[in-house]
């Protein structure tokens, strides 16, 4: 199990890349992404329906050609998750958020990969 700093730190680099790091995304760096936060999210009941949704995008992602619609609606689906979650991680901390930029981010990496 990863820790709160682990986690906090994955947030914050998923979220930087999503929303337009110096390199350009990738499927391998969605993969990547995704590989990482696998078993995190697949440890706790209430974030495994993100983990199942993140199987799918990885699936979307690793298609030739890739279906962009069908990961932009993904992403979509991914962010609406995360967004449920926030308030059971609890209103106090930086947690809640942490996740709202995620989703945001998700939302924004959705509209750069539709072009």
């Amino acid at each position: 199990m990863k820790s709160l700093a682990d986690t906090t730190e994955l947030l914050d680099n998923t979220t930087t890349t999503l929303m337009g790091s110096e390199e350009t995304l990738t499927p391998e760096i969605g993969i990547d992404l995704i590989d990482q936060w696998m078993v995190p999210l697949s440890e706790s009941e209430n974030t495994q329906p993100i983990a199942e949704e993140l199987r799918k995008l990885k699936g979307l992602l690793g298609t030739d050609p890739a279906d962009s619609t069908g990961i932009v609606k993904q992403m979509g689906v991914i962010a609406a998750k995360v967004l449920l979650i926030a308030p059971d991680i609890g209103a106090e901390g930086e947690m809640p958020s942490l996740l709202a930029g995620l989703a945001a981010a998700l939302r924004l990496g959705a509209s750069d990969t539709d072009t």
